[in-house]
């Protein structure tokens, strides 16, 4: 039986392991990094809400990376329905099932930012790249 950190790690790993290989990748790590703090300062509906508009830039298309890998682990993690996009379910969430989005979130940011250091060398060249 595994622990649920350790399938937080399963769930996260191949996603982290597939940017690294891109273009994107350092500001995938920068964002991934602040990913935590935002949810935390913000909410989960404002964070997600944000990365799912600036990820329409093209230039920071790695904050729609992060908001589908986001949407795809907790789906894996059978924490959202595979019908439902994140930011939907997560609006139309009651207290105690946005408190448990918020916690499953959280617990995905902490291995994300765990495993881009590992797997990511060097951050965003410019600060302002990944805000």
């Amino acid at each position: 039986m595994k622990t649920k950190s350790q399938i937080f790690a399963d769930a996260v790993f191949p996603r982290v392991q597939e940017v690294a290989q891109t273009q994107e990748a350092r500001k995938y790590k920068t964002l991934c990094k602040k990913a935590g703090s935002l949810v935390r300062n913000s909410g989960l509906m404002q964070t997600i809400a944000f990365f799912k508009a600036r990820g329409q830039r093209q230039s920071e298309a790695h904050h729609l990376t992060l908001y589908d890998h986001l949407q795809s682990e907790l789906r894996h993690l059978q924490v959202l329905p595979n019908n439902t996009e994140l930011i939907d379910h997560v609006r139309q969430a009651h207290l105690p099932a946005y408190m448990h989005l918020t916690r499953e979130t959280l617990g995905l940011l902490n291995w994300h930012k765990r495993l881009v250091e590992t797997l990511i060398a060097g951050d965003a060249d410019h600060e302002e790249d990944v805000q």
